[in-house]
């Protein structure tokens, strides 16, 4: 004789899931499909490659050159002088925020500007310009000028903005 096992709320409960799940798999065994792949003998046509028109030129792989030649931005000067005048600001950070902001305004584009903003100026890490700017021109349009420091080297990444050169980024490089 079976004795008597009180069934909690739980027990009830998985034996419900337990009971549903098979169910579920049993119906679907019975009413399922196949249960081997369906595998099909019909290949697709093999076409064969088509001709190329001697003509049209060759579109196999590109040759590149493997030692590039750096590119030179056109007015590579401007550039330099941009930001050499930004470096100069940039480093005189014993002024009120605003006053270090609006000085950087006519070298900066509006994004960099928007970086800026409220950043404390007595953070900046450098004191005096310990070099010469030198260029490192990646597009016509696009370069990056280093700028030693006596806290590192600083970076700073320009673009042609309506004609004429501004800082849109920094970064630097501690010692």
């Amino acid at each position: 004789m079976l004795s008597r096992i009180p069934l909690r709320p739980r027990t009830v409960v998985a034996l419900g899931l337990a009971g549903a799940v098979t169910v579920i798999v049993v119906l679907g065994k019975l009413l399922g499909g196949p249960t081997q792949p369906v595998t099909s003998s019909v290949q697709p046509p093999i076409v064969a490659p088509s001709a190329v028109d001697p003509h049209e030129g060759d579109d196999g792989l590109v040759q590149l050159d493997p030692t590039p030649s750096p590119m030179k931005a056109s007015n590579g000067p401007q550039a330099i002088s941009v930001a050499t005048k930004f470096a100069q600001q940039w480093i005189k950070h014993n002024r009120s925020a605003a006053d270090w902001l609006g000085s950087l305004r006519p070298h900066s584009t509006d994004a960099l500007l928007a970086e800026l903003d409220g950043v404390d100026p007595a953070g900046v890490p450098a004191d005096r310009i310990t070099g010469a700017a030198r260029m490192e021109a990646l597009a016509d349009s696009f370069v990056e000028v280093v700028i030693p420091i006596d806290a590192g080297t600083l970076r700073l990444r320009l673009i042609v903005s309506q004609g004429r050169w501004l800082v849109d980024g920094i970064d630097w490089e501690r010692v």
